[in-house]
């Protein structure tokens, strides 16, 4: 009976293993789509452009256009969002851990901060 109850235990925390590594590959599929992947995939869009000068232009000129560098640079943006949100959840949720709550805080806020900053650097260059 302990070797079926071993088994059995092991496919629960499979299956929970699983459950939750299929949950974040679809987070980090709806990730790669808000940032511009998908447009990349359907406008087959150069990795980025050249100036005149000989030099690299990662962020293209338009709105209405975009490089797969900026696709990456976007994505990398929103991971440290959602990161701090994640972040900031957990911290409101941790009771008894003074540290590891203001540690996790912290993080969350400084990763929203760099996601606020970047996107409107990013928003202010088109």
């Amino acid at each position: 009976m302990s070797f079926l109850k071993k088994i059995s235990d092991f496919y629960d925390k499979a299956g929970q293993i699983l459950s939750s590594i299929f949950e974040y590959l679809v987070v980090i599929f709806i990730i790669a789509l808000l940032g511009g992947a998908l447009f990349d995939m359907v406008q087959k869009v150069p990795p980025e452009g050249g100036s005149p000068s000989g030099g690299i232009i990662v962020v293209a000129p338009t709105p209405s256009y975009q490089f797969q560098a900026e696709t990456y640079i976007m994505g990398a943006l929103l991971v440290f969002g959602t990161v701090g949100f994640i972040a900031l959840f957990r911290a409101a949720n941790t009771i008894g851990e003074k540290r590891y709550a203001a540690a996790l805080a912290t993080l969350g806020i400084i990763s929203l901060l760099i996601t606020i900053i970047g996107t409107i650097y990013f928003a202010s260059l088109k």
